[in-house]
């Protein structure tokens, strides 16, 4: 089966750190960590992913805060409407320390950025119209009922279910695998019971964190904090949503938006993208010479894609139940001078990036590749790299 869809990476970027900062979310995280509990923590036996999806829309205040080294860098508050297990949304600014659109709203399929001061709104195209952050909430929980007092300290559990950290701020630095999950015990947060879910580092060194406080009878995360230090600056976001209304029945048209008449609309261009469920589907359909990594034991392929436009790629997603690997080859070469030093694939330059999203970048002739891993180490990685090399005839 063959699904198509318009994508970029320009427009990726671009939603992510114009809407994530503002918006609920949950990053395609599969990270593994060590899950900590103690004697008091409760064992959550609800449905949390089919109690959040049931919510029939959410009407709240949201406030998003970014600090720099404890100054506020920016601050801005929205009317937001959403409807949990979708992507629909409808943010509108109240106010802000920073030139920010003054509506957001998707409906799953599409997002508009809507600029009034300019008479102006850009609609972009999304690839998925469906959500799994009930989900990944539902795995968030179940990681930390199997933590209790007596095995604290080992480092068996996963989870998966983290908040995005902007895409427009500098990522933080610290390997996934040293995480630990921890129950801070139940707040009130705005007239409602919430728990507390703390991610830091095993050791004093790291420099990355989070928190996340979740209503204890709908599972709708009301806050959210992530802080992380980059090159000696100390960046936190912070989201809070106040006022909250569950099953608010909103009506579709709230997700259609409606602008001025002298507004002028711009769709960007974008280039085709193609998902496919195997890679055998994918060789029939491309000139590209589909990589063939040596993927470890115990992941699956998720779908392959293929790209066309101004670049063309072909790209494979595999998944375990803890991480993920994605393998991507692109018809734009380029490491050069940002090679890691003493690194080589096939006697290649190659460009490794740490973080909680860790890659491995080379060039063959006409083409790059890129080998991007969650939960994965470089090493691992580079491996994996060693084995696509630099096909023949490339």
């Amino acid at each position: 089966m063959v699904t198509r869809h318009l994508t970029s990476e320009r427009l990726v970027l671009t939603i992510a750190t114009v809407v994530v900062v503002g918006v609920l979310a949950v990053a395609i995280w599969s990270l593994a960590f060590a899950s900590t509990g103690t004697a008091d923590q409760p064992q959550i036996d609800a449905d949390v992913q089919q109690r959040y999806e049931s919510i029939d829309g959410i009407n709240a205040t949201q406030t998003t805060t970014i600090t720099r080294n404890g100054t506020v860098a920016s601050r801005t508050t929205y009317d937001t409407v959403l409807q949990p297990g979708t992507e629909k949304k409808r943010l509108a600014v109240v106010n802000s320390t920073v030139e920010r659109y003054d509506l957001r709203v998707s409906n799953g399929s599409a997002l508009w950025l809507y600029d009034q001061r300019r008479a102006k709104a850009t609609r972009i195209s999304l690839s998925s119209p469906g959500s799994d952050r009930g989900k990944r909430l539902q795995r968030l929980f179940a990681s930390l009922n199997m933590a209790t007092a007596a095995d604290a300290a080992t480092d068996s559990q996963s989870v998966e279910p983290l908040p995005v950290v902007p895409r427009g701020e500098q990522r933080p630095t610290e390997s996934a695998r040293s995480m630990t999950v921890s129950y801070r015990g139940t707040e009130s947060l705005d007239g409602r019971e919430v728990y507390v879910i703390h991610v830091a580092p095993k050791d004093d060194t790291a420099t990355y964190e989070q928190t996340i406080w979740v209503d204890t009878e709908q599972f709708f995360p009301v806050k959210k904090r992530t802080a992380w230090t980059a090159d000696g600056e100390r960046t936190v976001v912070t989201t809070t949503y106040t006022d909250v209304t569950y099953d608010t029945g909103v009506p579709e048209d709230v997700f259609t938006p409606s602008f001025p008449d002298n507004t002028t609309v711009e769709v960007p261009e974008t280039p085709e993208r193609q998902t496919y469920e195997s890679v055998g589907a994918l060789k029939a359909d491309t000139e590209v010479q589909v990589p063939e990594p040596d993927i470890p034991p115990g992941y699956e392929l998720t779908y392959a894609t293929q790209t066309r436009g101004r670049v063309h790629s072909v790209g494979l997603r595999y998944m375990n139940r803890t991480s993920l690997i994605t393998v991507a080859k692109y018809d734009r070469p380029g490491v050069g001078d940002n090679a890691s030093e003493g690194v080589t694939i096939d006697g290649q330059p190659a460009q490794v990036s740490y973080g909680l999203t860790t890659s491995v970048s080379w060039s063959c002739e006409r083409y790059r590749y890129t080998i991007r891993g969650e939960g994965v180490s470089a090493d691992r990685l580079i491996t994996i790299g060693q084995s696509v090399g630099c096909p023949s005839g490339e």
